[in-house]
């Protein structure tokens, strides 16, 4: 498969993998309200998703040796459908984590193997635009699929919008298995590489900068999105209204991933990371002393882009540390495994600090740790 081929459906693949996972996090306020499940029970079954997420990400590498990336592809697609098709039948709460289980397993088989294949298959000098590029079909997909699925949940209910959802999932599958099998008569999509070990990826300088600089970016700014709506909120936006600033806040998100990956691959990521943490850690604080809708679209827009429209930088960083002869897969399965626990961490301490804190605490601290990124930013530059 030619890497034109391939960044096509890896692009088409990261489009649906954002859109299902959002997606079924999203449908646990339908989950909870027709189930009368207790209101805890949401921040359980999105643990189960984000730890089945965080393990699997973590062997996703070693996964891709054994079987061959293309063929992480189409697990990570089956098995999104099972955790539709299980989601389907869940009238018993065991279920319901088999389902969360499930679709933590397809986004943390894609994620790292998607990102390392869309890395390998880039020239150097382009990878910022390439990874920038899927992202933000990513984020597309987070759009418009989530309100696809809303709409379907709120018409004909949940468990009839998860036969839709797994008969999207099916299909995507069969697609997959046609277009990869007609481009690529080959074992996998990619050179061989050697493969690496965790030890092996700890001893190299800059993956171990471009890694904190990673785990400091997740825990400030990956999470954010779920607490933007209470500080709007607390500033007289009703709670009703706040989809349609984070609506905005994504298309921040998008913008950001295709315009500095570009910046960051004609100026050096490492100079552009740092511009973009301090220009976040400044929005930030202007989003907490603001007032006025219009004023806070811009400003959720602009955060948007220098929030989030970072991580393809970060990745491009990841990937520029290793030999091209060395395992891509590894190296980005031991980074999304630190990043994503970076953002699991985040979120009860965010929570903790809004609750006994005020939610501009929240924001605050965001601020704070964006700017803990130029450290390691700085160091890797001075390579």
């Amino acid at each position: 498969m030619t890497g034109k081929n391939a960044n096509k459906i890896l692009f088409v693949c990261n489009f649906l993998s954002k859109g299902w996972e959002v997606s079924i996090l999203g449908f646990l306020a339908f989950i909870q309200k027709e189930q009368a499940l207790p209101l805890y029970m949401v921040g359980i079954l999105s643990s189960v998703f984000i730890i089945s997420q965080i393990g699997v990400s973590f062997f996703a590498g070693k996964i891709a040796h054994a079987i061959h990336s293309r063929n992480v592809v189409f697990l990570s697609i089956a098995a999104s459908g099972v955790s539709w098709l299980t989601l389907f039948f869940s009238n018993h709460l065991s279920l319901l984590f088999l389902a969360y289980m499930f679709g933590g397993i397809s986004s943390g088989l894609f994620e790292p193997i998607g990102n390392s294949l869309v890395a390998k298959l880039s020239a150097s000098g382009n990878r910022g635009t390439a990874i920038g590029n899927f992202a933000a079909f990513g984020d597309m997909g987070r759009i418009a699929v989530v309100a696809v699925a809303t709409a379907l949940a709120g018409l004909l209910k949940v468990d009839n919008a998860c036969l839709v959802m797994f008969a999207s999932s099916v299909a995507a599958l069969i697609l997959a298995v046609l277009a990869i099998a007609r481009t690529n008569n080959d074992a996998d999509s990619v050179p061989e590489e050697l493969p690496v070990h965790l030890r092996d990826l700890l001893q190299n300088r800059n993956f171990r900068f471009a890694t904190v600089a990673g785990i400091a970016d997740s825990f400030s700014s990956a999470s954010l999105y779920i607490f933007i709506p209470f500080l709007l909120n607390s500033k007289g936006i009703p709670l009703a209204n706040t989809l349609y600033f984070n609506v905005i806040f994504f298309a921040g998100y998008m913008s950001g991933r295709l315009v500095l990956g570009r910046l960051a691959d004609k100026h050096g990521a490492p100079h552009i990371l740092m511009v973009s943490k301090i220009t976040m850690a400044l929005l930030i604080l202007l989003l907490t002393l603001v007032s006025g809708s219009t004023l806070m679209l811009l400003l959720l827009f602009l955060l948007g882009v220098f929030t989030r429209g970072s991580s393809p930088i970060i990745r491009a960083m990841v990937a520029d540390s290793m030999d091209d002869n060395i395992s891509f897969h590894n190296a980005f399965s031991a980074f999304s495994s630190a990043s994503r626990g970076s953002s699991a961490l985040s979120r009860p301490i965010y929570g903790f600090l809004a609750s006994y804190a005020g939610i501009a605490s929240v924001f605050y601290l965001a601020s704070a740790v964006s700017l803990l990124t130029l450290y390691p930013a700085a160091k890797y530059r001075s390579q």
